[in-house]
């Protein structure tokens, strides 16, 4: 049998106990040990919202394109049988060339007679110049009235005649052609349209406060970008009542684009900066945010999540709200004010829900898990 000193097993005593005591402990250590995959404790917050109701913004749209400043229905200025077509849809013309002729045997008839007539007169005129007595000058006064209808309506007929020539009034290109070779046309008929495209133009909405006569406006096409110059402000047509509702000062403004190196065609669709493509909402301003780039911003919680709305600020309502346009969504709530700063997809859910349900766990990178009170 082993005999230790009375030092040693003391030493010894005090160990055991030490090693009994940390074996006691072990499972409460393991238990305040983070368990990586654990969902991040919901964080308080105070959350005010409205609902919207989005306005469509076909509601506010009219089509706009532009079209040359100079357009012209060509039409017959006789009845007749169209003879000769010296055009093609597409093609270029100069100023009085002749584009098509008519075939007018009326024309031709009426000044046959008016050339006899005139004849007539000047006959009459003559012998009436012969003439003694006292109804000799009488005579002569009715002759040369006589003979002065009678030139008149030789140059009536000769204008009739020569409008079966039909010719450009000026340079342009020919854009339709409603008739083909052997077509009777009655006098007013449609024959072609002619159309100049160097100078283009458009009637745009705009807020007449911003936009005046002689300014410089950058037009926004389906296709880039022109400049041109407001001829006119107009007041809102008809078709543009509409827009009243967003903004009380909206105008019509007729610009004048160059196109003279043909950078733009007729009919390519024109946008207004006052028209929203977009649905519309109203909102407080309190609700309205800068974004980092410089535009203007909106918060929404949709589907439980926070999401960043970039806007287009149209028109004032009163000095506390406005218009905007976005891609909104019909079950989306505006966020008027929070307690707490909120970043893009944010997760929040209401603080009743979130203490009844277990989330799963989340990668790192996820936004913060948020409740907030439902009822405000």
């Amino acid at each position: 049998m082993l005999f230790l000193s009375k030092r040693l097993r003391s030493a010894l005593f005090v160990t055991l106990c030490t090693l009994g005591l940390f074996c006691a402990n072990a499972p409460d250590l393991h238990a305040q040990r983070p368990d990586p995959n654990a969902q991040p404790a919901a964080t308080q917050l105070i959350i005010k919202r409205e609902a919207i109701h989005p306005i469509s913004p076909d509601k506010f749209r009219v089509p706009i394109s532009l079209a040359p400043t100079r357009q012209l229905d060509i039409r017959s200025l006789n009845e007749g049988i169209v003879q000769n077509i010296r055009v093609q849809p597409g093609g270029k013309v100069s100023g009085q060339e002749e584009v098509l002729r008519i075939e007018s045997a009326k024309a031709i008839k009426q000044l046959d007679r008016a050339k006899a007539n005139l004849k007539v007169a000047t006959i009459r005129r003559d012998l009436a110049r012969g003439q003694t007595g006292p109804q000799a000058q009488a005579n002569l006064d009715l002759a040369e009235a006589e003979l002065d209808v009678a030139e008149a309506d030789l140059d009536l007929a000769q204008l009739n005649h020569d409008n079966t020539s039909i010719r450009a009034p000026f340079a342009g290109e020919i854009l339709n052609i409603a008739v083909t070779v052997g077509t009777f046309v009655n006098e007013g008929d449609l024959l072609m349209v002619l159309r100049d495209s160097t100078e283009l133009s458009a009637r745009i909405p705009v807020d007449r406060q911003k936009v005046k006569q002689g300014d410089t406006l950058e037009v926004q096409l389906d296709n880039g970008v022109a400049k041109g110059t407001v001829q006119t402000v107009l007041p809102l047509t008809n078709e543009w009542q509409s827009l009243r509702q967003l903004i009380d000062t909206a105008a019509i403004a007729v610009v004048v684009i160059d196109n003279k190196d043909r950078r733009f065609e007729d009919g390519q669709t024109v946008y207004s900066s006052i028209v929203p493509r977009q649905s519309v909402i109203e909102i407080p301003n309190t609700a309205l945010k800068n974004s980092e780039t410089g535009t203007r911003l909106v918060q929404v919680l949709r589907d439980n999540l926070v999401r960043d709305i970039e806007v287009e600020l149209l028109g004032a309502i009163g000095d506390s709200r406005s218009y905007v346009a976005g891609p909104f969504q019909s079950d989306d709530e505006l966020i008027t004010e929070s307690s707490q700063v909120l970043l893009d997809s944010t997760v929040v859910m209401p603080a009743t829900q979130a203490n009844t349900q277990t989330a799963p766990a989340t990668p790192s990178n996820t936004p913060q898990r948020r409740t907030f009170n439902p009822d405000l």
